[in-house]
């Protein structure tokens, strides 16, 4: 650290002790920070919002395709319940074949 006295001697201005700093600033500014690394989701919760009414038979059908562990009574009150969960962690895959099928038949469907 050079003193005050030594700058006022030797003639040195606070502009010379100043641009050290800022080449510093500057090359600290050049450096690119590295991208935040986004992972991809690979599972999906696939929800039913609401349902087109006039559609409503063939969405149940098609629910209780996709679904087989389902009978049609709790097809039925699943899709009248929107809404609602109807499957999760589902491979991404099955997740928007899923979705495609359902929009297809009248049903507002998300993935999260």
């Amino acid at each position: 650290v050079v003193s005050t006295q030594s700058t006022g001697r030797l003639g040195i201005g606070d502009i010379a002790m100043a641009a050290p700093a800022a080449a510093a600033a500057l090359a600290a500014a050049a450096e690119p920070e590295p991208e935040p690394v986004v992972e991809e989701k690979t599972s999906f919760h696939v929800k039913l919002l609401g349902i087109d009414s006039s559609m409503k038979i063939k969405l149940i059908k098609a629910l209780k395709e996709s679904m087989p562990e389902l009978n049609l009574v709790a097809a039925k009150k699943l899709v009248e319940s929107a809404p609602c969960t109807l499957k999760e962690n589902v491979p991404k895959a099955d997740a928007e074949a899923l979705k495609a099928k359902l929009t297809e038949l009248g049903g507002d469907i998300s993935l999260e």
